[in-house]
């Protein structure tokens, strides 16, 4: 994980297109909204993060879809961001499922897609 780093150079920091998980934060010590992308984390994040009030950034960049998803899963378990409304949810087309054990959240949030 690379961060934090102010989204006004977001294009300094983040130069390529790949998937990739992201930490949007507004003081740049917490998390408060965690995400992925499967495709494009710059672009994700730029939509994301400008019209929202957040102000800094962590990101991975990730070899797969798959992996950037796991990635995001993990750092919503790890840092609690208030801004989530739910766990990451199982993505279209992905056979994925939260290994955090313990984790009701998740088995209620996947019970219902």
């Amino acid at each position: 994980m690379s961060g934090p780093f102010s989204l006004r150079y977001l294009h300094l920091f983040v130069s390529h297109r790949s998937p990739g998980a992201f930490i949007l934060s507004r003081n740049g010590k917490s998390a408060d909204f965690v995400g992925a992308s499967p495709d494009d984390v710059a672009s994700t994040l730029g939509r994301l993060a400008r019209p929202s009030g957040y102000r800094f950034f962590w990101f991975a960049y990730a070899s797969s879809p798959e992996e950037a998803f796991q990635i995001e899963h993990t750092w919503y378990h790890r840092y609690h961001p208030n801004d989530n409304l739910s766990p990451p949810s199982r993505r279209h087309g992905l056979d994925w499922r939260c290994t955090t054990e313990g984790c009701a959240a998740c088995a209620l949030a996947h019970a219902r897609s």
